[in-house]
């Protein structure tokens, strides 16, 4: 018993020494690492270095194309393609990324390229410097770019004709290199119109084909479809107006394009054109200045001759006669003072042009313009391809934005306002509730006080009786504010009579009638001419709510005494404005 007490207590000794041994050599290792991996931080090898004024010219792997780009004096040009439009910011920045290439890892006595995607290389880039010596030949260093280390995110690469070291530089020195190439080319701005007040018309040309057309006169918009010219919403119509002013094309896709079919633009899903106008310089009178500008330098010109003549005269006299010389003096300071004279009117002249510059920079001319949008294929980023104007340029716009147009019809635009008159046109008013007939006349009268200020005061009588202006004016701005949910595009046949109709004659004579009818559990129908609107019920009942409270205000005036008249008079002369007021803003906020 106490030999295997023994051995128990040793065999934990050992166990303890071993877990022990094994904890300090655990920590010596992860200490070693952390000390190698501090001495990799702390040390890189340069693996490129140059000036970006001294790179000349990059040439790399562009859609599986070998492509260069060198500098033309300060600018960067593609070598086989001198038209291309080069964006020279990206094209700064690739050579920026590459000026400048460090590795905190090198791998020497590599074997085996195929581990690093060095056998086929991703990228092949060359950079071309000028050499440091005045008349060194240029040196070409070449990098190949090999697979990317998902770990730290940075690329294997070998240099030159080294295929046996290895470096991992940072991914910010490849990834320039690793675009597209209509990404190297520099877009063109969208031409956006800057005042959308000035647009006139847009016209959509498709499958839901449209045009709104903007009266000038009234600043109020129409549509027009397959049906008949219709009052458009204004709210709706201005959103749509608005957003030319911030169209931005997403990228590009074809900086020439010769082959339209490629993008379904020979046949677009969609045209849109749009009428505007637009502030530019005065041609005219540019050319006006110009001339006054050359005839002011030719008569400065003759001047300077003449002074030249006068001069040549003066010297051949002193020559021939030395004993003149007093002469000869007095009119060679004759001479000079005429020189000055032609000098300050060449200087007149010349401040006289550059008035004229400055004049002519500050007139302008208001031009008409259109504005063509031609909308093709959808592409696989939720886009589609378009063609403005006369440019042989392809972008893709995104569908959000151009849905805003493209997915419209004439139908989106209907003005959804049933039925407006305004109260400062209107003459009488009839209504036919739930049977029975009643008539609201309007009497105006404008007095003048001592001062020469006229005032209006308007009077309502409901079956020849007064009635309560701010009863009134309450349902009519319900009735002449109804806004419908939808409009019905089928024929409809009302089932049984209207339950409110009400006909309204304005001052100059013209009508208009307005029905409403039950549709559904949800719906009013309501009837104006050919238009059958759909309006919300409870909408509809509260009309019928604010009618019942006219009728229930009808009073005699027989009745009241020649105080009460006189108070109603006041009443009603303070009154006037505010609903009135009410009615004309709804009025102008209908028409925008």
């Amino acid at each position: 018993m106490k030999n295997k007490t023994v051995k128990m207590v040793l065999a934990v000794v050992v166990l303890g020494v071993c877990c022990g041994a094994y904890a300090g050599v655990k920590t010596y290792v992860a200490h070693q690492e952390q000390k190698e991996s501090e001495e990799d931080s702390e040390e890189s090898t340069t693996v490129f270095t140059a000036s970006t004024d001294n790179i000349k010219s990059l040439d790399f792997m562009v859609d599986d194309t070998e492509t260069t780009f060198e500098k033309d004096d300060d600018s960067w040009v593609k070598k086989d393609e001198t038209d291309f439009p080069v964006n020279q910011t990206t094209l700064d920045s690739a050579a920026s990324a590459i000026a400048s290439v460090d590795s905190d890892r090198v791998l020497e006595d590599v074997d085996d390229l195929s581990e690093y995607g060095l056998d086929s290389p991703s990228n092949t880039i060359k950079i071309v410097t000028k050499s440091d010596e005045e008349d060194g030949d240029d040196i070409t260093t070449t990098l190949y770019v090999g697979d990317e280390n998902s770990s730290t995110s940075q690329y294997y690469v070998r240099k030159d004709d080294d295929e046996k070291t290895v470096y991992l530089i940072d991914s910010s020195c490849v990834e320039p290199f690793t675009k597209s190439l209509n990404d190297y080319a520099q877009m063109e701005d969208f031409p956006a119109i800057s005042n959308t007040d000035t647009i006139t018309k847009i016209s959509v040309d498709g499958d839901n084909s449209y045009e709104l057309s903007k009266d000038e006169d009234t600043s109020t918009w129409s549509v027009k479809g397959s049906e008949d010219e219709e009052k458009a919403d204004s709210a709706t119509v201005s959103s749509l107006v608005s957003s030319f002013g911030s169209m931005a094309y997403s990228s590009l896709a074809d900086y020439k394009c010769d082959d339209k079919s490629k993008y379904g633009l020979d046949k677009p899903y969609v045209t849109i054109t749009v009428d505007y106008q637009e502030e530019v310089a005065d041609d005219d009178t540019d050319k006006d200045t110009q001339d006054d500008t050359t005839a002011s330098g030719e008569a400065a010109d003759e001047d300077a001759s003449s002074v030249e003549e006068n001069s040549d005269d003066a010297e051949q006299d002193t020559e021939s006669d030395e004993s003149v010389s007093e002469t000869t003096d007095e009119t060679s300071e004759a001479e000079d003072t005429d020189g000055e004279e032609a000098e300050d009117e060449t200087s007149e002249n010349s401040d006289s042009a550059s008035d004229n510059e400055d004049s002519s920079e500050e007139e302008t001319k208001i031009a008409d313009k259109q504005l063509t949008i031609l909308v093709g294929n959808e592409t696989d980023d939720s886009s589609r391809y378009v063609m403005v104007n006369d440019s042989n340029e392809v972008y893709t716009m995104s569908t959000d934005t151009l849905s805003a147009l493209t997915d419209k019809s004439e139908e989106d635009f209907w003005d959804m306002t049933v039925s407006y008159v305004s109260l400062n046109s209107l003459g009488s008013l009839k209504v036919n509730y739930q049977g029975s007939d009643y008539k609201v006349n309007v009497s105006r009268e404008t007095s003048t006080d001592d001062d020469g200020n006229d005032t209006e005061t308007v009077t309502y009588k409901l079956n020849g009786s007064d009635l309560d202006e701010t009863t009134f004016t309450t349902f009519y701005n319900k009735l002449i504010n109804m806004t419908a949910q939808k409009r019905l595009t089928d024929k409809y046949e009302p089932d049984g009579d209207a339950e409110l109709t009400a006909t309204f004659t304005e001052e100059d004579g013209d009508t208009q009638e307005v029905a409403y009818y039950s549709y559904d559990t949800n719906y009013y129908a309501a009837v104006v001419d050919n238009k059958v609107y759909l309006v919300n019920k409870m909408n509809v009942k509260e009309l019928f709510t604010a009618f019942e409270s006219v009728v229930g205000t009808e009073e005699d005036s027989s009745d009241k005494t020649d105080s009460d008249e006189a108070t109603t008079d006041d009443t009603k002369s303070d009154s006037t404005d505010m609903p009135g007021e009410s009615i004309e803003e709804s009025d102008d906020s209908t028409e925008e």
